[in-house]
Order: structure tokens, then sequence, then C-alpha cells
């Protein structure tokens, strides 16, 4: 049987083992020693080992004057969860108890204290964090520290202006400032706002997404033809990634195909121009935030969350 690894009421490391608890003796270089939550009420003696990993070693004695109870795993596991929730995600109380029982068994469950008891300790746990209370407006001092970083503990708020009518809380991780700064650098960014011609030439570029289906290839030959070498590394990332690179007579097939993202029915049928992905991003977003208004921790709790899926794809 694997261990559970938890924590006790003081946030002390606990790891369960069979039904029973233990919290951490001492440590040695290659391993830890655990002793029986127990070992000063019973005064009971049995020991468990761990490498550093908390990869179990081997158990040393015998609990004599008690017995372990297969339920204790999973209610601290429960206990973990719900002030783990409690502390991250500033909704109602009745909302964090819903989210927590989601899966509980039947058997757990009946050993839990009443709701009642349940939603004391979230207020205290709440406290003990000092979380913040949900705002109504933008006139709140600050932001709560934890909503300052990642799931990962890499910082997320980059800037905020402070309270005021125009207030501006600016978000990101250090990989999406880097896709931005290569984006300005490789971007021809500078050229585009200086130089009309450039920017005209952009824009041809651009409007390939508006022609004809089967008229796309034939415009971008064109544009091949007429277009300088400064515009070369732009037509080589648009034949890669939209058109498609020649091979003899043909041309292979493009990472996104013109009919994915070509505009022309789309523009003749008066229909929304969003992709099919955003607007699959846009559901999925809608999704994970379960309500039309969401207070304002609940909005960057969930930015917070979904920022760990985005890295995790």
């Amino acid at each position: 049987m694997s261990v559970i690894l938890s924590s006790t009421s003081k946030n002390a490391p606990l790891l369960i083992y069979n039904g029973l608890s233990y919290t951490v003796d001492r440590r040695s270089d290659k391993k830890i020693l655990w002793k029986c939550e127990h070992a000063r009420k019973f005064k009971c003696r049995a020991r468990l080992h761990t490498d550093l990993n908390n990869i179990f070693i081997q158990t040393v004695g015998d609990h004599e004057n008690h017995t372990g109870d297969p339920r204790s795993g999973p209610i601290r596991q429960y206990y973990d969860r719900l002030r783990r929730e409690s502390q991250q995600n500033q909704t109602i109380l009745h909302n964090i108890l819903t989210q927590t029982n989601i899966g509980v068994q039947d058997e757990v469950r009946v050993q839990l204290t009443s709701n009642h008891h349940l939603k004391r300790n979230i207020r205290r746990w709440r406290q003990e964090t000092n979380a913040a209370p949900t705002s109504f407006n933008i006139n709140f001092p600050v932001v709560p520290d934890n909503y300052h970083q990642t799931t990962r503990d890499t910082i997320f708020l980059r800037k905020d202006t402070g309270p005021a009518s125009d207030r501006i809380l600016i978000f990101f991780t250090d990989e999406q400032r880097n896709i931005m700064e290569n984006a300005t650098t490789h971007g021809f960014k500078q050229n585009y706002e200086t130089d009309i011609i450039f920017a005209d030439n952009i824009h041809k570029i651009l409007a390939l997404a508006f022609l004809e289906p089967n008229q796309v290839i034939s415009g971008f030959e064109s544009l091949c033809s007429n277009l300088g070498d400064e515009y070369q590394s732009i037509l080589d990332y648009m034949e890669d990634n939209y058109i498609g690179r020649l091979r003899g007579r043909s041309r292979r097939a493009a990472t996104f195909p013109i009919i994915f993202w070509n505009m022309a029915a789309r523009v003749k049928n008066n229909m929304h121009r969003t992709n099919n992905n955003i607007e699959a991003w846009h559901r999925k977003l809608n999704c994970a935030f379960q309500c039309t208004h969401p207070t304002l921790w609940t909005f960057i709790n969930k930015l917070i969350k979904e920022e760990n899926n985005i890295h995790s794809d």
C-alpha cells in the first residue's frame, strides 16, 4: 500500500500508511523517520521509515494499544482539499462545500462533522491566511498576495496602477513575455509603424484571407513575385504555416489549411469572424467560471488556473 501525504492541524507533515498516521520524528541524510501520531498519548513506539522523497521503506514495531482506520486517509485528504479550496477560492461557503464534496465516498462523509462546523473551519482558515474580502468595485487597496503568482510559484501579477476609475491590472508570465518580445523583435513592428509602403504590403498579405479559397495560392504566388527580399521571412512563414511548401507540382499540407483560416464565405454571409479555436477557448473559459458575473478574486483565481492549463498543454 502506498503512503498518503497530508498535514496536521498545525500544518506539519503527516504521513498515512495502512490507516495509521505518522508525524516526522527525525531526518538523516538518506531517510526520514516517522513516529506514530499517538506516540505521546498512547506511548506508541511504532515507527515508519521513508526515503527523502517519502517513498516507503519499512515499518518498525507494532501499534499495540490502538488500531488503524482505513477511512483516516480519505478523511485527511478531504480536509486538506477543503482547506485548499477555502484559501484559493473566494466564493461563498456553500459553494466551497459543494465543490469539495464531489466524489467523496459515503463511508467518509458519515465521519465528517456537520456543515455548520465545516463552514466555521473555512472561516478560520481564511482568517489565518488573511484572505481578502470580496471586492465589488475597483477601489480595493491592493491585490492579495495569493493572486500574485501562478500555481508554479512564478510571478503573474506584473502591474497594478492602484485605486482609480481607470485602474489596470496586468498579468503575464515570463514565457508569455518572451513570446511578446520575440514577436516585437522579429515581427517588423517598427517598419510597419513607420513605413507606409511596407504597411500596405503587409495588408496585402493579410488580405489573402478574404480571397476565395481556390484563389489564395495564386494570390500568394503573385505576392512572392512582386514583393522584395525584405519580405522573404514573412512569406516563408506564411508558406510554411498557411499555404504549404511546394513539393514537385503540388504543395504539402499546411499547418493551418486554407479552409481553416479563410474568411471569404464568412464575410459574404455576415458570419462571426473568429476561428473555431478561439470560439472553443471562449466556451472552455465560460465552463471554467461556471457563472456569468464572477467576483474579481474568483476571476483572477480562474485566470491563474487557466494559465496553468495552457502551460501544461
